[in-house]
């Protein structure tokens, strides 16, 4: 038997509703579920993109700040190693180790400078200044001289190197800078700054770690980078700032955001279901899930504007404000309510924003474009800013525009930086090409014209070269004041007679120059010479004393055909001592036979530097007689210069040029090693010479090396003499000068005066220096046979020199008749043709083996 049972309708309809319920409870369930694990998904790569977005920005604007603060480091290094006083120390032409520490005291020392040194060509420390010596330790000494090499020896390069060292809360780097002469490198500036990294890189609750590591090393890979770091590479500098975000933060907050968004859901899933219950199961699905999803971006945005640190406005489309951030309200002084319903241009600019600026964002709002540029705002207190703003237009799905928002920051910090960069570097290149005391161009000035002349117009180009004549007396007579003064009235007569195109110079002392413009010829040089001539004469006054200076004129002009525009400085100066050689005080142009007169010397200048090389000079030897038996006492040693194209030549011919090119004491040297070594050579056959004399400037008797010569002689070398001129008795000498001539004279070396009476010697001179011997010149011995007041001169003094227990040698003895004279007189030795002209060493054996001591020269008559 079969039983058929119906379904109870409220059964089924409870079943219905249970399961309806059922399904709803289960779709609401998966609905919470899903949506949460969509959030989970979703939050962190929003919160790290907003993390990341704001460390980016961290690490452009420190790494801005941080290449600001090295470039005013790097200026002052180009600065110094610019200045003409360091090259001239680098390149030797001075020696100052305190070059840099004077150079710093003049100026403005920055407080993070840790030491400053100074290096030549080849690497070797010249000078150093170290306010904190302790810090260079922390360098390594071949990082330093690596430095140096790289500099000195590399072409310019996209990136300066630099090297780090770290010690505790502060970096020290360590820059570099050329130092240039004439556009060449000649050595390098080093110096070390502290960076106090609190400072340069304040702290952040978004940033877990900031460090600086070199951008090679960064492109190389050689840096480990954490998950999530940025970086950011210095533009000139071999430099980059990492920075590592805090993760932990971004957890928290990804955390707190899942929490609050999904129980946000809930809630709304909860209402959006229960309507559905009652009011149909997809009459407002679609609504909510759309309300739903523009709350959470809407969330969303607010949370990241809220804590975002540039301020953002939003405009609708009329630009009228309807909302601002925090971060405006710090920026700007005024609240949300204060600027609710205005316009920003109307709140925000004022009198000094650029119209150009205002006219170039309004065009670009108008057509719904975006723009960014850098505007000139004021706050609320009417203090002004700079802002760095961007404005982009806001469009609904349908893509039509509904508003605006602008994005800024303020920049007005990193805008004085370069402002005043570029303010310190137009200071600075005036300085550098200007004359302090006259304000005209200086020689650097003078340089760079020529080298744009160079380029334009070659074949164009005149110059007028002045030197004053007697300034030295101005300075000495009437105080520098009086000097200044003068230099300061020849400039301005310069910039009077000079007109536009002209370049009037001080290239420094009482030297001037002009580089006439383009067009003029050294004719028209010549008319502005004899012009300023004749004015630079003119007496002036000078605190109620009359001035007075005259001037000598050197042009040369590429018009001419004889010099390039390289050589003119040169053609003028050579006219300019020709003017002096002259008689001063006038005009001379560089003229054919002037240049094959400058092209002769400059011949003879490369001969001499050959004939050093090769050590042509040789000794030549004019015996010395003693007054009274005539026997040989000793022997002058004169310079010979044996030249294989040139033949035999004497001092007068080639000295003047060897003195211009500063070798005097290079011959010198080769012919004492020549002269000591024959000598030696010579006794060593049984031919005794008591005494070789030398002729030796004062420079050379203040060179530490003659020392070290004269300790080094040979045992059973000859006495050595040193002649001295006349003129060390009326200069003024120093204290190193009676130093090394008191050592000379402990090592047994006899000190001679040459040429006395030549001169304006006094006695006090002769007593502080205190020779051996007194040479009196020849012009003073030749007349005492026709003038009776010439044997009473030489014998006051001859009397003289008895008196202070002085030998006398007379120079100039032509004649027989001479020596009986002088021997009367009461001279000790006499030296001159009457006995033996100067010979080499061959000649000079070949007399003493030639004499017959049984024959007295006193006998014979030349």
């Amino acid at each position: 038997m079969r039983i058929n049972r119906m379904a109870n309708p409220q059964d089924t309809s409870t079943l219905v509703q249970r399961r309806f319920w059922s399904l709803i409870c289960l779709i609401f369930l998966l609905a919470v579920t899903s949506s949460a694990f969509a959030v989970k998904l979703t939050s962190t790569p929003i919160l790290v993109g907003q993390q990341n977005e704001a460390v980016q920005t961290r690490v452009a604007t420190d790494a801005r700040s941080l290449e600001a603060l090295l470039e005013r480091h790097l200026l002052l290094l180009e600065v110094i190693g610019k200045a003409p006083d360091v090259s001239n120390v680098v390149m030797g032409y001075a020696r100052n180790k305190e070059i840099v520490s004077q150079y710093l005291e003049n100026g403005h020392q920055p407080d993070d400078l840790s030491w400053v040194a100074v290096y030549d060509i080849l690497g070797a420390e010249i000078a150093i200044h170290a306010p904190k010596p302790d810090i260079r330790a922390l360098f390594d000494t071949t990082e330093i001289e690596a430095l140096v090499e790289d500099i000195t020896g590399m072409a310019p390069t996209a990136l300066h190197h630099v090297v780090l060292q770290e010690q505790g809360a502060h970096t020290y780097v360590l820059l570099t800078a050329p130092i240039l002469h004439a556009g060449y490198v000649e050595g390098a500036v080093v110096a070390t700054f502290e960076i106090d990294r609190a400072t340069v890189f304040p702290e952040s609750e978004i940033v877990q770690s900031i460090r600086m590591v070199h951008t090679s090393d960064l492109d190389a890979g050689h840096v480990p980078l954490a998950e999530g770091a940025v970086s950011a590479a210095l533009e000139k500098v071999d430099l980059a700032i990492v920075m590592e975000p805090d993760q932990d933060s971004v957890r928290a907050a990804e955390r707190r955001l899942f929490t609050n968004t999904v129980a946000a859901i809930a809630t709304v899933l909860v209402i959006a279901f229960a309507v559905f219950a009652a009011a149909g199961r997809a009459a407002l699905v679609e609504p909510h899930q759309r309300l739903a999803r523009q709350k959470k971006d809407l969330a969303e945005l607010a949370a990241v504007a809220e804590r975002a640190n540039d301020a953002i406005i939003v405009t609708d489309i009329r630009g009228i404000v309807t909302w601002t951030n925090p971060a405006f309200e710090q920026l700007s002084g005024f609240t949300m309510q204060e600027i609710h319903g205005q316009k920003p241009g109307d709140v925000l600019q004022g009198p000094e924003t650029d119209p150009e600026h205002i006219a170039l964002m309004r065009k670009a709002l108008l057509n719904l474009e975006p723009v960014k540029l850098e505007l000139l705002n004021y706050r609320k207190d009417g203090s002004s800013y700079w802002v760095s703003i961007g404005i982009s237009p806001l469009s609904n799905e349908h893509g039509e525009g509904y508003g605006f928002v602008s994005i800024s920051h303020d920049i007005t910090q990193e805008r004085a930086q370069r402002d005043a960069i570029v303010q310190a570097k137009q200071e600075i290149e005036y300085q550098a090409l200007h004359d302090p005391l006259t304000g005209l161009p200086n020689r650097r000035a003078l340089n760079l014209a020529l080298q744009d002349r160079k380029a334009t117009d070659p074949d164009d180009a005149t110059i007028v070269r002045i030197d004053l004549d007697h300034f030295k007396y101005v300075n000495d007579t009437l105080g520098h004041e009086a000097g200044d003064f003068v230099l300061c009235s020849v400039a301005d007569i310069l910039r009077d007679e000079t007109k536009e195109g002209d370049l009037p110079v001080r290239v420094g002392g009482d030297e001037f120059v002009i580089l006439l413009g383009v067009g003029n010829t050294s004719a028209v040089g010549e008319t502005v010479a004899q012009r300023m001539l004749e004015r630079i004469r003119q007496p002036t006054s000078f605190e109620g004393k009359t001035v007075r200076v005259g001037a000598s004129f050197g042009i040369a002009s590429t018009h001419d055909g004889l010099l390039p525009i390289d050589s003119l400085t040169i053609g003028a100066d050579a006219a300019l001592y020709e003017a002096k050689d002259m008689g001063r005080d006038r005009v001379r142009l560089y003229t054919p036979a002037l240049h094959d007169t400058v092209i002769g010397r400059r011949t003879l200048a490369l001969e001499i530097r050959r004939a050093i090389a090769n050590r042509e000079f040789v000794p030549y030897f004019q015996p010395q007689f003693d007054a009274q038996t005539h026997d040989i006492v000793g022997v002058e040693t004169l310079a010979r210069w044996h030249s294989p194209t040139l033949g035999v030549m004497h001092p007068g011919q080639f000295l003047p040029i060897a003195e211009q090119l500063s070798v005097v004491d290079d011959m010198d040297a080769i012919i004492f090693d020549k002269a000591v070594a024959e000598i030696s050579n010579l006794q060593r056959t049984g031919i005794t010479i008591p005494k070789v004399s030398f002729n030796v400037t004062a420079q050379r008797i203040q060179n530490p090396k003659v020392f070290d010569l004269l300790e080094s002689l040979p045992e059973g070398a000859p006495r050595i003499g040193f002649e001295v001129l006349e003129s060390v008795l009326v200069e003024e000498q120093s204290d190193l000068f009676s130093f090394s001539l008191d050592r000379i004279r402990d090592t047994g070396v006899c000190i001679e005066i040459d040429d006395f009476g030549s001169g304006h010697a006094s006695i006090i001179g002769l007593m502080h220096l205190r020779p051996d011997i007194m040479k009196i010149d020849q012009r003073l011995v030749m007349p005492i046979l026709e003038s009776e007041d010439a044997r009473a001169l030489l014998r006051q003094i001859i009397g003289m020199a008895d008196i202070l227990g002085l030998k006398v040698t007379a120079e100039g003895v032509e004649t027989m008749a001479h020596a009986e004279v002088l021997a009367e007189m009461g001279c000790h030795t006499l030296q001159g043709y009457a006995f033996a002209r100067p010979q080499p060493i061959e000649g000079l054996k070949a007399l003493i083996e030639g004499r017959d001591p049984s024959i007295s020269p006193r006998n014979k008559r030349a």
